[in-house]
């Protein structure tokens, strides 16, 4: 049986271990929560056209200049493409500051971004070593 009053065994280490656990699910239940909420603008060169995208990255407003109604079918299909090029680059921005803010360093977010983050690097930025094999017996 494993004590988690912080006797013998390290329970006070499990103790702390989930503790730790608990607050990433916090950090990331908020991460997910202003993720969703995200609303990022994005507008052609030419200021014609405009549109937003969501939380889920799902292309939400459209707005067409009247002015654009002038354009032949090829620019308007330019200036549409451009702006949802322009909102898909400030949602990975935000996106970005969103990962930092949550990870605390730009290494950790360059490894979750690429697919490399361990869960040794993760619990190392809090103090816990995983490859440490007497962690749980020192107090």
């Amino acid at each position: 049986m494993v004590s988690t009053s912080g006797g013998y065994g390290g329970g006070g280490a499990v103790e702390n271990m989930l503790r730790q656990a608990q607050e990433q699910q916090l950090r990331l239940a908020e991460l997910q929560r202003r993720r969703a909420e995200l609303r990022v603008p994005g507008e052609s060169p030419d200021g014609l056209v405009r549109v937003t995208v969501d939380g889920e990255m799902k292309i939400g407003d459209i707005e067409i200049n009247a002015r654009a109604m002038r354009l032949d079918s090829f620019s308007l299909a330019e200036s549409l493409q451009a702006a949802i090029d322009a909102a898909y680059a400030a949602y990975g921005e935000h996106q970005q500051e969103l990962l930092t803010e949550m990870l605390g360093g730009s290494e950790l977010v360059r490894k979750a971004q690429d697919g490399t983050l361990t869960p040794q690097d993760w619990f190392r930025r809090f103090g816990v070593d995983l490859d440490d094999p007497f962690r749980g017996l020192r107090r």
